[in-house]
């Protein structure tokens, strides 16, 4: 019985010993990750493409096209469903980028022709012009109380002249930035018109979208059917360069709405910053007013600038119905591309802080 008790208190261990799971090695887990993960990708992604179609009308049929696709049993080839999968995803992101800039990249906003600055100019006239009024008022009474001699009739006659000025700039200031945005307008149509041909190009009203350099970003797209080779797709040269364009169009997108913003707000606030020329002390407001403009403007100058000389440089690669014929001319563009928009988007920052720190148009009398 001693010996019977002397072993009962080991048994629990016992069973507990052989009823442990055995540990699963590492390399099972693994291999049925990816075994879940090639079946999700197969059954939720799109559908493989069929090796009997026909490549699009941009990519030159070539002998790598027959080459066979490696597919794995049953979990199919999750390499390249997900290289289709991105691949998609970055032409539908550089589209939506070019479109999000058609039309309004290149030329500044004219402010006869926006909804906003027409809806609330005029508002801001009706607090401008009785500010106006009061202060000529105020002017015309200093002048007729004032002594002939004395300093305060020199110094309000003085004045007049300004007041004059800067009441007329006020009223006419939409009429005079329309006439100067339609300037830069005209001036950069004739230089995109005059410099690269029509169907290179596409429409005024679609710059950049469709057209120039930017071409490749709206017509051609990755063909995973094709293999790597001396002429034909390089898989992570064109992946990289698509994910750089779609993230540099992005950019641009917010730069190009931000000037937008800042030329309406300019515009709006017209009226009382050119009427600030009236006075000596307030002349400096005009002054930065008419700094923070021509900034603007020379960003939007500067950007017809590049898009024609990168344009310039793209029409080699370039059809005469406007596609990239060939997969070699496709990647040189979409190089060409991704050059253009990296610079648009770092000119703002290099152009506008340069023309602030200048002088401005109006010397500032102190």
């Amino acid at each position: 019985m001693a010996t019977i008790s002397r072993i009962r208190p080991h048994l629990p261990n016992a069973f507990h010993a052989a009823a442990a799971p055995a540990p699963i090695a590492p390399a099972a887990l693994l291999l049925v990750a990816m075994a879940a993960g090639g079946l999700g990708l197969t059954v939720l992604g799109r559908p493989p493409i069929a090796p009997e179609a026909p490549p699009p009308a941009t990519v030159t049929e070539t002998e790598a096209a027959d080459l066979p696709r490696g597919d794995l049993p049953i979990i199919g080839d999750p390499i390249r469903d997900l290289t289709i999968w991105w691949s998609n995803r970055l032409t539908d992101a550089n589209r939506a980028g070019l479109d999000s800039l058609r039309g309004r990249a290149l030329t500044p906003i004219d402010p006869m022709a926006d909804d906003v600055i027409k809806n609330l100019y005029g508002k801001i006239l009706l607090i401008t012009i009785p500010l106006l009024t009061l202060g000529g008022m105020v002017l015309g009474y200093m002048i007729m109380t004032s002594r002939t001699t004395g300093q305060s009739a020199y110094t309000a006659r003085a004045v007049t002249p300004r007041f004059v000025v800067g009441a007329t700039l006020s009223v006419l200031g939409i009429f005079l930035a329309s006439v100067f945005a339609q300037f830069v307008i005209a001036t950069d149509l004739a230089m995109v018109g005059v410099s690269i041909p029509g169907n290179a190009v596409g429409g005024s009203d679609a710059w950049p979208a469709s057209g120039g350099v930017f071409q490749v970003l709206q017509n051609a797209s990755f063909d995973p059917r094709i293999g790597e080779g001396p002429n034909n797709w390089n898989d992570g040269a064109w992946l990289s360069a698509g994910l750089a364009a779609t993230v540099l169009m992005t950019f641009l997108q917010m730069v190009n709405a931000a000037l937008s913003a800042v030329e309406r707000l300019l515009i709006l606030v017209g009226p009382i910053c050119l009427a600030a020329y009236a006075l000596p002390a307030t002349q400096r407001i005009t002054n930065g007013w008419l700094k923070v403009l021509l900034a603007i403007l020379l960003v939007r100058f500067a950007w017809t600038i590049v898009f024609v000389l990168f344009s310039l440089e793209a029409l080699g690669h370039i059809g005469p119905d406007g596609n990239p014929p060939t997969v070699g001319d496709t990647n040189g563009l979409l190089g060409l591309a991704t050059g253009c928009a990296l610079l648009m988007f770092v000119l703002p920052f290099a152009l506008i802080p340069a023309a602030l720190s200048g002088p401005g148009p109006l010397r500032v009398e102190t």
